[in-house]
C-alpha cells in the first residue's frame, strides 16, 4: 500500500447540512475544495455547515485516466465498486463526530452506508463525513481515507493522509 501525506495549504473546505441537497444549500467559501491529488485519483470537499448543525463532509474520490508519454495509449481508471472504503477522523477539539460505523463515532464507511458509488460514472464515489461542530470559526477535520482504484489490469489500495480545512458559521 502506498502512504501519501496530503494536506491543503490554500482554500476552505465547505459542508453540506444534512437534509439539504449541495444545490441549494448557502455555501461560505468555494465549492468542491480539492484535498488531494495523485496520479490516479483525486479527492474534493463540499457543502456548507453552521454551529451545532448536524454537518456532513463530503469526499468526492475521482478515479484519473493515464496517459503513457511515450505511447500515447490512454490506461482507463475507475472507482473499485468491491473494496472496503472508511475513513477515520482524529480526534479533533471542538468537533463531535456522530458516524454509525461500529468501530466508532469517527469511523465512516462503505459497510456502515457512509460510501456511495456514482451510479452514473464509474470514475466517481462519495464518502460522507457525519459530525456537530461546537463553535464557529476555522478548523481541521483531519483523517485518514483508505480507498482504491482499478484499471483493467490491476487495482491500486490507497491510504491518503487528509488535512481539511473548514470555517464553521
Amino acid at each position: 500500500m502506498n502512504k501519501i501525506g496530503l494536506l491543503l495549504a490554500l482554500g476552505t473546505a465547505t459542508f453540506v447540512v444534512a437534509g439539504v441537497s449541495l444545490a441549494n444549500a448557502a455555501a461560505p467559501g468555494p465549492v468542491g475544495a480539492q484535498v488531494a491529488k495523485k496520479d490516479t485519483f483525486s479527492i474534493d470537499s463540499s457543502g456548507a455547515c453552521k454551529v451545532g448543525a448536524e454537518c456532513v463532509l463530503q469526499l468526492t474520490l475521482t478515479a484519473i485516466d493515464q496517459k503513457d508519454p511515450k505511447t500515447g495509449q490512454v490506461t482507463s481508471f475507475h472507482v473499485n465498486k468491491e473494496y472496503p472504503y472508511k475513513f477515520k477522523a482524529t480526534d479533533t477539539a471542538g468537533v463531535d463526530y456522530t458516524g454509525t460505523d461500529e468501530a466508532g463515532k469517527n469511523v465512516f464507511s462503505k459497510r456502515s452506508g457512509d460510501f456511495s458509488l456514482d451510479a452514473t460514472n464509474e470514475k466517481v464515489g462519495v464518502m460522507k463525513v457525519h459530525f456537530k461542530a461546537a463553535k464557529a470559526g476555522a478548523m481541521t477535520i483531519p483523517g485518514t481515507f483508505k480507498l482504491s482504484v482499478c484499471s483493467a489490469e490491476n487495482c491500486q489500495l490507497e491510504t491518503a493522509d487528509l488535512s481539511i480545512p473548514v470555517v464553521v458559521k
